[in-house]
């Protein structure tokens, strides 16, 4: 099976009513630009609509971004905005987590993998940047380990995933 193939097999197995189709996904007072990150052949699959009353002792991000790199590698990107005053850290990272979880179904056999976690916020405190910077704020993924990556609400994905 090509990657086309591939993609459409994960789109039929989430059910097109659970996608998010654009370019700007705005929760509240926070928003993420995914002008330019594949916009062919991606799917972003909106966890709030897969899941409207949320999954019972499991906190999920917003949404998750996934597609095929040029180099023939599974991205899986968990999306997590928060356009509060202070966002909490913790609560993010288990968001985060719960995304990244939700995307293991999904990655086709024999594929080679990568994440990018974000958070997309209106301010954090230092204290709640020292919480993502500790190893247990780290995404455990297809047996490695990610970082969670910050950016401003409103940012454009594509040019915080070259930073």
């Amino acid at each position: 099976m090509n990657n086309s193939e591939l993609l459409e097999s994960i789109r039929n197995q989430i059910g097109s009513e659970n996608l998010f189709n654009g370019n700007s996904l705005r929760r509240r007072n926070c928003s993420v630009n995914m002008s330019g990150v594949s916009e062919i052949e991606r799917i972003v699959v909106d966890l709030d609509k897969v899941f409207p009353h949320g999954k019972q002792g499991v906190n999920l991000c917003e949404c998750v971004l996934l597609f095929f790199e040029r180099t023939n590698q599974f991205v899986v990107i968990p999306i997590e905005l928060k356009g509060g005053k202070n966002a909490e850290a913790a609560k993010a990272v288990e968001q985060l987590k719960g995304g990244a979880a939700y995307a293991e179904a999904f990655i086709p056999n024999k594929s080679k993998t990568t994440l990018f976690a974000f958070l997309f916020h209106n301010h954090l405190s230092k204290s709640e940047i020292r919480q993502l910077k500790k190893s247990q704020s780290r995404i455990l993924f297809d047996g490695k380990s990610y970082e969670i990556k910050t950016a401003r609400c409103g940012s454009k994905l594509a040019d915080m995933m070259l930073k």
